[in-house]
């Protein structure tokens, strides 16, 4: 049965993007999508849903013409990379970002759903997170626009009276991933991957569907409006369980190397500071990005996301991730048939 709600969704061909989409209108929403020249929108044409082609970083005057009648705004757009460099970075997630909520200022929306990342709380160990910890800027260009499109948000929704909500979700994985577990796929096939500590230390993941179950709350629930929510599965896995996993469902030799994890912290400043000089784009095997994702003790605390949204992670970690590493398997092949090489072939 369709509503009377009319959904603008940013990054739609995204990962969350595009399950969020066939969220809505499974449920009755319609949606329109603003999308990327040049990305191929055919699924989201496929479900009904209005492409709009366009760009977040066009003037408001622009994207305000494409948000007649739009109610609920959900920000999904974003470029994620740990080595982009922060002035084109920022043009893309800051002043995109700034460009749709001057846009969406005086529409009449009844709620913005801005989707964060748990970036903005720093690269330490987390223990049990939740949503009273500081922001912390690291000097990584992704951290910082994250936290600046945070102060953004808060500022609009104090200034213009934007009905806001932010989700700070973990790592993301499920189908159609092109982000987490392709890249852990690569660094495994090309033997970049390396253990921590053993890969011991736990860590927090969140399912797609999870974030877009959380998306949805956020736009229904009145007790959402002006608050930020931590939003994972609701369990843990440690980085050798996760790997095993997926080189078990994926066919790989599971990796060997292990490195202590002070030895590796003492080593990032080295390895990134002999790139530099070789003129490489990132060091090769260790940098503080590999040491984050392999050795950070991560575990989240979803209480006031459980509290206040009603949010109910579903499935257990391990078998949503053995899905999502079949989906791979069955439609990557190309992380399928490659070889693995040990440490770049140099072992």
């Amino acid at each position: 049965m369709t509503t009377g709600n009319l959904a603008y969704v940013t990054g739609g061909t995204g990962l969350v993007g595009s399950h969020l989409i066939e969220r809505l209108v499974k449920d009755g929403w319609r949606v329109r999508s603003l999308v990327l020249h040049g990305e191929d929108d055919r699924f989201l044409r496929s479900l009904g849903v209005d492409c709009v082609p366009g760009d977040i970083t066009e003037p408001p005057e622009q994207l305000r013409k494409s948000m007649t009648g739009v109610t609920h705004l959900f920000h999904c757009a974003a470029w994620v990379d740990d080595w982009a460099p922060l002035d084109r970075i920022t043009h893309v997630n800051v002043t995109g970002f700034r460009n749709i909520l001057e846009a969406a200022s005086g529409i009449g929306l009844e709620r913005l759903i801005y989707l964060g990342s748990i970036v903005v709380y720093g690269d330490a160990d987390q223990v049990d997170l939740d949503e009273s910890a500081r922001f912390v800027r690291t000097g990584d260009p992704y951290n910082h626009t994250k936290i600046e499109c945070e102060r953004l948000l808060k500022e609009y929704a104090d200034r213009a009276g934007l009905p806001t909500v932010a989700l700070r979700p973990t790592y993301i994985y499920g189908e159609r991933d092109r982000q987490f577990l392709p890249r852990l796929c690569d660094a495994v096939i090309s033997g970049r991957w390396i253990y921590l500590d053993g890969g011991v230390t736990p860590f927090t993941l969140v399912q797609v569907r999870n974030v877009v179950d959380a998306c949805i709350l956020a736009a229904t629930r009145d007790e959402a409006v002006g608050k930020g929510f931590i939003i994972a599965d609701g369990e843990s896995i440690t980085r050798r369980e996760l790997v095993e996993l997926v080189c078990e469902e994926m066919g790989y030799d599971p990796p060997r190397v292990s490195l202590p994890r002070g030895l590796a912290k003492t080593m990032c400043p080295f390895a990134e500071g002999l790139a530099a000089f070789l003129g490489l784009r990132r060091p090769y095997l260790i940098n503080r990005f590999l040491y984050h994702f392999a050795g950070i003790h991560l575990t989240c605390d979803i209480s006031r996301a459980r509290r206040l949204l009603g949010y109910q992670p579903t499935n257990s970690i391990r078998k949503s991730l053995r899905e999502a590493a079949r989906w791979m398997r069955d439609n990557r092949p190309d992380l399928v048939t490659r070889r693995r090489r040990y440490l770049g072939g140099l072992l």
